[in-house]
């Protein structure tokens, strides 16, 4: 189940990670990988393909108060949001570095697409601490750090136009 179907969930951002198609992990890698950041992300509906090769998964980070729906995707119509994604990023001043990741980005045919959620708080819902809850957006930049990094890929907020 997506967390689009998910009352108690709010869909607040979609950031991808683009890398080359034959860096897609296994799912267990991925598993081992999101095991690597912490306890704090439980993993449900995690599919992989006849071989093994990560599909999708939603992960749900508790202390955060969010949660993400990630699915794998590949073809043609990546490669088209790839030369999308490297003029909008080449129109604006780069750095060394981010002219290096948009070189690495040319190359890229797969990508992650990670939508991000709140969960929804009531005002009576609160911590035994009296503090109240808050959304936290770290479980994001967490998980597209150690998925860039397995696949050795790029992540992107694409509402900003942001490499991160």
């Amino acid at each position: 189940m997506s967390m689009f179907q998910d009352s108690n969930y709010h869909w607040r951002e979609t950031c991808f990670v683009y890398f080359c198609r034959e860096n897609r992990p296994t799912l267990r890698k991925v598993l081992k990988a999101l095991e690597a950041v912490g306890p704090q992300y439980q993993v449900t509906n995690a599919q992989a393909d006849p071989e093994g090769r990560f599909e999708s998964m939603t992960v749900i980070a508790p202390d955060a108060f969010s949660a993400l729906d990630i699915c794998y995707l590949e073809g043609p119509e990546i490669q088209e949001e790839v030369e999308k994604q490297v003029k909008e990023l080449s129109a604006s001043d780069l750095t060394v570095a981010e002219q290096k990741q948009l070189a690495k980005l040319r190359m890229c045919d797969a990508r992650f697409d990670i939508f991000h959620f709140e969960r929804l708080v009531e005002e009576d819902d609160e911590d035994d601490d009296g503090l109240g809850d808050f959304f936290d957006p770290s479980a994001l930049i967490i998980v597209l750090d150690a998925l860039s990094k397995l696949t050795r890929g790029i992540a992107i907020d694409p509402q900003s136009g942001i490499l991160l």
